[in-house]
């Protein structure tokens, strides 16, 4: 992140995730990456990218919801990357911090029965 951001701007996605966790105890929490986010080559600013690698059930859904996305699929593109493949992607905000939150499944697996808890997979 840039270093001429503004205090507000820096400690926003911090407070975000302790309003996030106080008012979800029960939610499993993801890996969080304070990041500035770029939603379809656009610069929302600074704030989390929500990494979640196979999480059960309900759970990346839960999260799309509490960011504002009505598609929890938005921008899905299944895309090996290091941390696994890509497997489903959206974007919204929390307390007016943008807020991108991406889903993996190990880069051997069959990310799409995965996705959809396929026991096939």
């Amino acid at each position: 992140m840039p270093h001429n951001r503004s205090m507000r701007e820096l400690l926003g996605p911090v407070a975000a995730v302790a309003l996030i966790a106080q008012l979800n105890p029960d939610l499993p929490a993801p890996g969080i990456e304070f990041a500035d986010i770029f939603h379809d080559g656009v610069e929302y600013g600074a704030g989390l990218r929500l990494h979640m690698h196979q999480p059960q059930p309900g759970v990346y859904e839960r999260w799309a919801h509490l960011i504002g996305s009505n598609d929890p699929d938005s921008h899905t593109d299944p895309v090996p990357t290091s941390r696994g493949t890509l497997c489903r992607r959206t974007y919204g905000n929390y307390a007016d911090i943008p807020v991108e939150a991406i889903s993996y499944v190990p880069r051997a697996a069959n990310h799409w029965a995965l996705a959809l808890n396929d026991p096939a997979a």
